[in-house]
């Protein structure tokens, strides 16, 4: 007896094999400000510096998925507004450049926008969205961001969305 193997039946398989493909789960604008406002809402409530080393925590609620961060695509950073190219005082997922001055940081289009950002926050309303390319943690792909930004006494308080 022979047995015959369409191509086709095998690329059936394999898919079928592989599973369902999972979409990526991307937060909105107003989760993203809903994360910002619970990050205040900390920091009024236990102090800058707790709040520093609670954003820094890379199992932070604020950094992973949570009931603040259902989809966990969202993470806080943060910078001294008031003094800019002093250096990144949060990062929630990449504490290796906490304390280093990224104010000349361009995306893959030349944005500075640490720069940006720092602008959004020294703004009149002290507050904005920033748009630029970023590597996307969950898809570990270069994609666009929007990043929304709060001036919080003297920092720079923010989280963004990938599109």
């Amino acid at each position: 007896m022979r047995l015959y193997f369409f191509p086709g039946l095998i690329v059936v398989a394999a898919l079928l094999a592989a599973g369902p493909a999972r979409a990526v789960e991307r937060s909105t604008a107003d989760e993203a400000i809903a994360l910002i406002d619970k990050a205040l809402d900390y920091m009024k409530k236990n102090g800058k510096e707790k709040s520093i080393v609670e954003f820094n925590n890379l199992n932070s609620p604020f950094n992973v998925t949570s009931e603040i961060n259902k989809k966990g695509d969202l993470y806080l950073f943060m910078f001294d507004a008031s003094k800019p190219g002093t250096g990144q005082v949060v990062h929630g997922k990449n504490p290796k450049i906490v304390g280093k001055d990224v104010s000349d940081m361009r995306d893959a289009d030349g944005v500075y926008l640490i720069r940006e950002i720092i602008k959004a926050c020294n703004s009149p309303a002290g507050k904005g969205w920033v748009s630029y390319k970023w590597p996307n943690p969950v898809t570990k792909a270069v994609e666009s961001k929007q990043s929304y930004v709060v001036r919080i006494d003297e920092y720079c308080l923010g989280t963004g969305i990938y599109k």
